[in-house]
């Protein structure tokens, strides 16, 4: 797709490009490892965790990002 200069900000410029709006942003690029099966918790550990895969137990402790 060739990437348009025009000055518009939205709606069709000159050259046949849409700009503004859902119909001008790129294709999301996505990421997934795999995920291989190793050790695993307990039905009872898993319960009390949420997973029962540990690379997946991310407990909440705090604040996070707020200040």
């Amino acid at each position: 797709m060739n990437q348009c200069y025009c000055d518009r900000s939205s709606g069709m410029c000159e050259h046949g490009h849409r700009h503004g709006g859902v119909d001008s942003m790129p294709v999301a690029m996505q990421y997934v490892p795999w995920q291989y099966w190793s050790r695993i918790y307990s039905p009872e550990e898993g319960l009390q965790c949420g997973t029962i895969f540990p690379e997946l137990n991310k407990p909440f402790y705090g604040k996070g990002a707020c200040r």
